[in-house]
């Protein structure tokens, strides 16, 4: 697995953009660095994937959270298209990043589109969350430059304003979903190309245990979500407890910190 990480030396909640971020709750820096130093062995270490990083940059905190710098699929990349104003500088970043990497297919949304955090592969079916970070429209941008088959999912809780909150990639058979955080329609929709559907409990879901990263094997979750844990053990995955206490206070959780190239 190839992934791209950003190191959180300018971390902070400086702003409040979701209902998670609260100004009067500082972050811990000195701890947010601990665990995120954490997630970065267990990639590195011990699943043996290839971590590569971007520079941070001073004044765009929530660079940290690499999933929302793109969504990557071949040698396609598409970038983001931040609705928030405090995010819309990381975009040149990325493009800088990508560009610097060798990658040449570059598409910026018209429409509102938060890169991985609101759209995820599931085999050959993109899953693509709306309405709070990214429009639906942009559905069909990035289905027609990519090529893929996308399925909307409509998000309804705001606590999980993006689709990896609330929706994991477990393996090519199995995904693991937050129910109330979705319309009834999307439950369906996921129910209807996806054999093995689990179900977090309220517990897990703020815990952010949705919010993991797996290669179908081996999957990396917040250490709260003890009965998504268990779920991942009886289904034979190898599974990988962190911490996330920090990058909660800010809305933000293991996969928020990773984008799979």
């Amino acid at each position: 697995m190839n992934i791209l990480m950003c190191a959180p030396k300018f971390f902070d909640v400086a702003y409040e953009i979701n209902p998670w971020m609260h100004t009067d709750n500082p972050v811990n820096k000195q701890l947010a660095e601990t665990q995120w130093q954490q997630l970065f062995a267990t990639y590195k270490d011990k699943l043996g994937w290839n971590v590569s990083l971007i520079e941070p940059v001073d004044g765009l905190p929530d660079m940290v959270f690499t999933a929302n710098g793109a969504l990557v699929h071949g040698k396609k990349v598409v970038l983001p298209t931040f609705r928030q104003p405090d995010r819309q500088p990381e975009t040149a970043k990325f493009e800088e990043w990508f560009k610097s990497q060798g990658y040449t297919e570059l598409y910026n949304p018209k429409y509102d589109f938060e890169g991985e955090g609101d759209a995820l592969f599931w085999n050959d079916i993109l899953f693509a969350g709306f309405p709070w970070r990214s429009d639906k429209p942009s559905h069909n941008e990035i289905a027609d430059f990519l090529g893929v088959k996308t399925i909307g999912l409509q998000l309804i809780d705001p606590r999980f304003y993006h689709l990896d909150t609330a929706l994991t990639i477990v393996n090519d058979t199995t995904v693991a979903i937050y129910p109330k955080a979705f319309s009834e329609d999307s439950i369906k929709a996921i129910k209807s190309v996806v054999p093995n559907v689990i179900e977090a409990t309220d517990e897990d879901a703020v815990a952010y245990g949705l919010n993991s990263a797996s290669d179908g094997k081996r999957i990396v979750i917040p250490e709260g979500a003890t009965n998504l844990q268990e779920k991942y053990r009886a289904l034979g995955l190898e599974v990988f407890p962190v911490p996330i206490s920090e990058f909660q206070k800010s809305g933000g959780g293991v996969k928020c910190l990773t984008l799979f190239l």
